[in-house]
């Protein structure tokens, strides 16, 4: 009875360290967290291996775990056959990841974890985001200037998500309580996050929660069924028309990414490229229907806004097809052993399918916790023997462990070194920009700003070839931009109106490349490109009015009226 109750202990510990990680402030990139989780991955493997060598127990495999590691085998060698993209971001997070889940499978095969420790502690996390939300809205905190509330996130979308997984939780597991005491603890938990998630503006999050709640309590919905139907359609509409842009702009992005993706069927463009193949998709599409609607709506993509989409562009049809055989596996099990958790999961999959909660780390922890948990029944002692393969596994693995934690620490030191010198492009930082070079292959802004540094500095074959890395990592057309003003200065014109055309094909709702276009012709002399170009600047309708498409409108005028009047 007395080492139950320490395990007992050590489950809840193990799922509290787990759920705080989820807790900490969110970066783009990496953040200290990264760091914290490649240790506690060290300290959790430890414990797997203790565990095992004092209970002898580790489950059989299961088919999650057959496919989980055909899936991160796939991953690597992709990665590693591929290197089309740099992707070392991904890659080392995807890789902590896999750890991760090795470890807690390690540990809930030897520990009978409540599922109501994940339960409590995933409504405790809920409240907490919902309450620190709460305090932003009312003193003006949040982590980002354009937005109320983010919690320890720097966007409501993705914070919006915490409160939907919670609210989900929560709803479910009143079905199931008798305790009225407890309910009603729970029902105010649920209704602090369902009160403040209209807060965030969060379509993805509030039709997800929408669904779930119309299954949860689908006796009561047919009753209601005429009203419910009619106040969907209302919302439906209202929530497109709020954010039409948002929503046309989301469309835009599937449709160039599935076009790309379509040459690459089978294995995908490469792990780390979907932002360029967003960007070569919309340049086809451009080609193709140059006046289809949604351009208007087009802007830069740093999300799919739809993670499964994602993994098709990238890994192609063979790293989906494992993605949902894992994914169905985990959610059989996961239905099997606690309706509450199914909920709060399948709410965070519909919400994946409008946005991007798994490329950020706290809901991949929360994953990977699930799942870990959900495919590890503990066996009865009389099946249980120590096996050397799993310990010899689980200790060969603290090896690249250690190094993947080194990694993930020098990356993190990596960019809080670029933080100092950002946005700095005067020659004296070339050295150091070559310095964290092979940290940063994959930071865009790193890369657009070493860029203009070189080209600052009239290095232009230079700073064309690490724009020309930036064009990888990103869908902005400021890379090709640059890079066209390089190869103008260099005399190189058909480069540079080749730059500037493929510039305005990825982003056909900007005025500036058109803008540069007409400087061009210009400057070789070629007045009647010149007088088509500036015609198009001024009856062009920009996706934005600003000063400066005031400027090169005005810009534009004056050069036509010169032109007339020298003919």
């Amino acid at each position: 009875m007395k080492s139950q109750y320490i395990y007992t202990i050590a489950g809840g510990l193990v799922v509290s360290f787990v759920l705080w990680l989820t807790m900490r402030a969110v970066e783009v990139r990496w953040a200290e967290s990264d760091i914290v989780l490649g240790w506690g991955c060290v300290s959790l493997l430890f414990l797997a291996i203790l565990l095992h060598a004092w209970k002898g127990g580790w489950a059989k495999h299961t088919w999650a775990d057959i496919f989980i590691i055909m899936w991160i085998v796939y991953y690597a060698l992709r990665v590693w056959m591929g290197g089309e993209y740099a992707c070392g971001t991904a890659f080392l997070k995807s890789m902590e990841c896999a750890v991760l889940y090795v470890a807690l499978r390690g540990i809930f095969s030897n520990i009978s974890v409540s599922p109501y420790y994940i339960i409590c502690g995933l409504l405790l996390c809920g409240m907490y985001e919902a309450i620190y939300g709460l305090w932003q809205l009312t003193h003006g905190m949040s982590r980002h200037y354009l937005y109320l509330l983010t919690g320890n996130f720097q966007n409501p979308g993705p914070y919006s998500a915490y409160l939907m997984m919670g609210a989900a939780i929560g709803l479910s597991w009143m079905q199931q309580m008798t305790n009225r005491k407890l309910k009603n603890i729970v029902m105010v938990a649920t209704g602090i996050m369902l009160t403040l998630l209209p807060a965030t503006w969060s379509r993805a999050a509030l039709v997800s929660l929408g669904i779930i709640a119309l299954w949860l309590y689908r006796k009561q919905y047919w009753r209601l069924r005429w009203v419910i139907w009619a106040s969907v359609i209302v919302l439906g509409t209202g929530f497109y028309l709020v954010k039409q842009g948002s929503a046309n702009g989301r469309a835009l992005t599937w449709a160039a990414s599935l076009t790309t993706w379509l040459h690459h069927s089978w294995l995908g463009v490469g792990v780390g490229g979907f932002h360029h193949a967003c960007a070569e998709g919309i340049a086809e599409l451009h080609a193709t229907s140059p006046t289809s609607p949604l351009f208007e709506s087009g802007g830069v993509t740093d999300y799919a806004f739809n993670d499964l989409l994602k993994i098709l562009v990238e890994q192609g049809l063979i790293g989906m097809m494992l993605c949902i055989s894992t994914v169905g596996i985990i959610m059989f099990r996961l239905h099997q052993r606690c309706k509450p958790l199914f909920y709060g999961m399948f709410s965070l999959l519909l919400f994946s399918m409008f946005s991007y909660p798994f490329e950020l780390l706290p809901y991949k922890i929360i994953v990977i916790l699930i799942a870990a948990w959900a495919v590890s029944p503990v066996l009865p002692n009389i099946e249980r023997k120590i096996s050397f393969g799993w310990a010899t596994m689980l200790l060969i693995m603290l090896f690249p462990t250690f190094w993947l934690t080194k990694e993930v620490k020098q990356r993190y030191q990596a960019d809080k070194e670029v933080s100092i010198f950002s946005g700095m492009h005067h020659e004296a930082f070339i050295n150091d920009y070559y310095e964290i070079l092979s940290f940063e292959m994959d930071n865009s802004q790193f890369l657009f700003d070493f860029g203009k540094t070189l080209r600052d500095a009239q290095r232009y074959n230079d700073s064309n070839a690490t724009l020309w890395m930036g064009t990888r990592t990103s869908s902005d057309p400021m890379f090709l931009i640059l890079m066209g003003n390089n190869y103008k200065d260099m005399g190189w014109c058909d480069k540079a109106e080749e730059a500037y055309k493929k510039a305005f094909g990825i982003m056909p709702n900007r005025m500036y490349p058109l803008y540069q276009l007409m400087l061009l012709y210009e400057h070789i002399g070629d007045e009647a490109k010149m007088r088509i170009m500036a015609q198009r600047v001024i009856d062009f309708k920009e996706k934005i009015n600003s000063p400066a498409t005031h400027e090169m409108r005005q810009c534009a005028k004056e050069k036509l009226t010169t032109e007339r009047k020298h003919l």
